[in-house]
This record gives C-alpha cells, sequence and structure tokens, in this order.
C-alpha cells in the first residue's frame, strides 16, 4: 500500500496524474498511517474545493436615461452659476461707473465754485467805493 500511495505521488508531483489517480491517492491517504504533509496537503486542497464560491451580485446599471438627465442638469447649473456671476460683475460694474459720474460731477462744482469765488474776490476789491457819489465826488445842493 505504501508503494502505491508513493507511486500515485510521484505521478501527482511529475504531473502525469489523471483524477482517477488522485481520488484514488486521496482515499489511500486518508486510510493509510504516516504521510502527514502529504494528508494535511490534500485534505487541505479538499476542504478548499468544497467551499462554494460566493456569488458576487452584478450591480445594477444606471439606465441611459438618468445620465443623461444627469449631464443635462449638470449643464444647466454650471450656465446658471455662470449667469449669476456675470449678474453680479456687472452690477459691481455699474456701481462702479455711477460712483466715477458723482466724483466727475463733484470736480465739475469745485471747478465753477473756485471761478465763483475769484470772480467775488475782484469785486471785493470794489467795496470801498460803495456809492457813485463817492466816486466822482459830487454833492448835491440842498436847498
Amino acid at each position: 500500500m505504501k508503494n502505491r500511495i508513493e507511486e500515485l505521488l510521484d505521478k501527482y508531483w511529475e504531473g502525469s496524474s489523471n483524477l482517477a489517480d488522485e481520488k484514488e491517492l486521496k482515499d489511500l491517504l486518508q486510510n493509510s498511517e504516516g504521510f502527514e504533509p502529504e494528508k494535511s496537503f490534500f485534505l487541505g486542497i479538499s476542504k478548499i474545493t468544497a467551499k462554494e464560491p460566493m456569488r458576487l451580485q452584478k450591480p445594477v446599471e444606471r439606465s441611459l436615461e438618468f445620465t443623461t438627465w444627469l449631464k443635462m442638469a449638470a449643464a444647466f447649473l454650471v450656465l446658471l452659476i455662470s449667469g449669476w456671476v456675470l449678474f453680479d460683475q456687472q452690477k459691481k460694474q455699474a456701481e462702479r461707473e455711477a460712483f466715477e459720474k458723482v466724483m466727475q460731477a463733484f470736480d465739475l462744482i469745485q471747478v465753477n465754485m473756485e471761478k465763483g469765488t475769484n470772480s467775488l474776490q475782484i469785486m471785493e476789491e470794489f467795496k470801498h467805493l460803495g456809492v457813485t457819489e463817492e466816486l466822482f465826488n459830487i454833492q448835491e445842493n440842498k436847498e
């Protein structure tokens, strides 16, 4: 029996055994004494092959319609945000332009005020000449 086991083991390790030889080898190893490493090897293989592989569930595929709608929603969202940013920038630009116009108006008022003040300074020089009689030294005779 040991000779048969050794013969079948040699065939197995050389790769020339068939399924019937491997089954016979497993049966002989289970019923015989010794050959502990080979027993654990073949019994381990038997345990591994006895386990049923887990069945993985196929992931649910999204329909083409859903991804199309998702892309359209993303594009709409991008356009919406872009429009909001542009509107906000235009509003700020309009505020800046209005501020610049007000400042230009203040500058114009300041220039005109300076002109008016200069005119008043010229008139200030004539204030001591209050009346025409004093200018021409005219006196009326009072009767």
